[in-house]
């Protein structure tokens, strides 16, 4: 993917911002989909089930790539006077906002975006990204919080977080999706299932589950120019 790819489909995603837009956070901009919840309930066991790290050197590979590509993506969103020109504030508060609706309204008003960082839970820190203030880990939740919920209206709830995770994953292609799929998923099907946040872990969700969750995503999906 050259460089003018990320732009074109995060554009595709979302509207560019404007300074002092509205928000609309009550209502979804794009349609909601449903999760199973069987299927989300047998994800959560094996994401359980599954070792803190997978030492297999695919999982380390897409791992890296799931970081280069988050990378471009945060890039894109938060170049001064580009297209989007968002701003990433690192925060130690432990809930910058105390609803999804308060997030989107916030941010599509101000631009900025505030981010706890993964440093202040010590406890959770992953194991497959670095969680500096500010590094991979960090990029990741920006990118998510921007494009999965402040350009979709989607709340954070089951459906909502299924349904960001349908529309970011466009911005993936190959093994970065499927670690994305981990990310954005598996582990939200953990939350959903059991209403406690899982330690967070280096893992490939199974194939065979990712296509019971959605037949469209295509994990090895070749790079596109």
């Amino acid at each position: 993917m050259n460089r003018i790819g990320p732009v074109r489909a995060l554009r595709a995603l979302g509207r560019v911002r404007q300074a002092g837009r509205p928000g609309t956070a009550t209502q979804p901009d794009a349609p909601l989909r449903r999760v199973d919840p069987d299927v989300a309930s047998s994800i959560a066991q094996w994401f359980i089930d599954a070792p803190a790290r997978d030492r297999e050197r695919l999982v380390t590979a897409a791992y890296r790539e799931l970081q280069v590509q988050t990378d471009r993506q945060f890039a894109e969103l938060t170049e001064p006077g580009g297209a989007f020109g968002y701003t990433v504030a690192w925060t130690r508060r432990p809930t910058p906002y105390s609803t999804a609706a308060e997030l989107i309204e916030a941010v599509r008003t101000t631009g900025v975006l505030e981010v706890t960082a993964a440093l202040v839970d010590r406890d959770r820190l992953h194991p497959g990204l670095d969680c500096a203030v500010g590094g991979p880990y960090d990029r990741l939740r920006a990118v998510h919080d921007i494009v999965g919920h402040v350009m979709t209206g989607y709340g954070f709830d089951r459906d909502g977080e299924y349904s960001a995770w349908l529309r970011q994953s466009r911005l993936y292609y190959g093994l970065a999706r499927w670690a994305a799929a981990t990310e954005l998923h598996a582990e939200h099907s953990v939350t959903w299932t059991t209403l406690q946040f899982p330690e967070h872990k280096a893992v490939l969700i199974p194939q065979r589950l990712l296509l019971r969750s959605s037949p469209r995503i295509g994990v090895r999906e070749e790079r596109r120019g």
